[in-house]
């Protein structure tokens, strides 16, 4: 992917006057201090994590690279629609217009954290590029030991670690993305998972094989020019197929898809090309939610989080350490137990880190006890009426 180098979220009803974006606090060498911890009792109208006995709640967690909160949250920006873009932009249309699908699903059951307004969600950097962030993300801890996209990656275990370990099968767990050194992020050991990340890099090949559907779109992809990236990276297309076949066919506990165009486009300054990207994930969006549904019980179980692993400076071409801002990332957390809320309040300036201890937290996983770890994300899994309760306590 860009050596500068992803994903996003989400949105809830939004009207075309959002309030204006709070300036997010630098979030770079980040230390817990016990007023971020969760609570020791339990709090009403919150779902537990997996009561014993229970069948654990499986997870399918979306990063969709480089993707800003202005088109997430405000739609299509009309001046740059009209530069350089000679039409292809398409009509300038709001959020909902843009990307329908995910709003569908976030109106029917669906939370969004880091909306404008409603407290913050960010990387922890502080240099705010693609590996670093998926390090944090699957790590649950910000990334000390990773700061370019040139890092070794994980240095322990993650939580694709922690569900492999629990894993029934070597086709529970898969990690399945359009850029190559995902995998050095997702997990130290790629042994029983299945890792297909870019048009190389690859582990649980029996598994892929198969499938006569996922063996052939595995074989189209890696035969794909890689544009609009570059070196091992894989179209968009080929990943968001190869994950719904996979999904539909494997019924894995846990599913990692990374889509990377738009990061891709945005570097380029192709404004039309990354709304084109914003498009086709938003169709992706459609065709999961649609096998979900066709999954009966075990879809309608099923959780889906959507985030970034970074977000854009205000020149919008870039992101980075000296650009504060493109620390800004969002999430939207969707079915499984988590309620139809909208747009959420922080409890707590969030960030990537809460994402895995939020898992973890779900199906039921250990907790991880470093004081570098970050904390469950307790404002998404509760009632409304509850997460008020959380909040008045907290303001007290």
């Amino acid at each position: 992917m860009n050596p500068s180098k992803g994903l996003v979220l989400v949105a809830a009803a939004l009207t075309t006057t959002c309030v204006p974006a709070k300036e997010l606090p630098s979030p770079a060498a980040r230390s817990v201090s016990p007023a971020e911890t969760a609570p020791e009792t339990p709090i009403e109208g919150m779902r537990p994590s997996v009561a014993q006995g229970d069948e654990p709640t499986p997870v399918i967690l979306v990063v969709l690279d480089g993707v800003r909160w202005q088109e997430i949250f405000e739609g299509v920006d009309p001046v740059l629609a009209r530069t350089g873009s000679s039409g292809r932009a398409g009509a300038v249309v709001d959020a909902r217009g843009l990307m329908p699908a995910l709003y569908a699903a976030l109106d029917a059951h669906g939370a969004a954290l880091g909306a404008p307004g409603h407290g913050s969600i960010a990387a922890s950097g502080p240099n705010f590029v693609s590996l670093p962030g998926y390090t944090e993300i699957f790590g649950g801890r910000p990334p000390e030991r990773c700061q370019d996209n040139a890092c070794a990656g994980a240095s322990g275990p993650t939580l694709v670690d922690a569900m492999r370990d629990r894993a029934s099968s070597d086709s529970d767990v898969a990690v399945i993305a359009s850029w190559g050194p995902i995998g050095r992020a997702a997990t130290r050991s790629p042994a029983h998972i299945v890792l297909s990340a870019g048009r190389e890099d690859r582990a649980g090949t029996d598994v892929l094989s198969s499938d006569d559907g996922m063996r052939d779109v595995l074989e189209r992809g890696a035969r794909a020019n890689p544009w609009p990236g570059h070196d091992t990276f894989r179209p968009d297309r080929y990943t968001s197929e190869l994950a719904l076949r996979y999904l539909e066919a494997k019924r894995p506990a846990f599913l990692f898809v990374g889509l990377g165009e738009p990061d891709e486009y945005a570097h380029a300054g192709d404004y039309p090309g990354y709304l084109s990207a914003l498009r086709a994930a938003d169709a992706f969006f459609g065709g999961l939610f649609a096998t979900l549904d066709r999954m009966g019980e075990r879809g309608r179980r099923s959780m889906v989080l959507v985030t970034a692993d970074h977000g854009r400076a205000r020149d919008y071409r870039d992101h980075g350490g000296g650009l504060p801002e493109s620390a800004r990332v969002w999430l939207l957390a969707m079915g499984g137990p988590i309620h139809a809320r909208g747009f959420v309040q922080t409890l707590t300036p969030r960030h990537l880190a809460d994402i895995a201890p939020t898992i973890r937290e779900i199906v039921g996983l250990p907790s991880d006890d470093s004081i570098r770890a970050g904390m469950p994300m307790i404002e998404l899994l509760g009632t409304p009426e509850s997460s008020a309760t959380l909040e008045a306590d907290r303001r007290e």
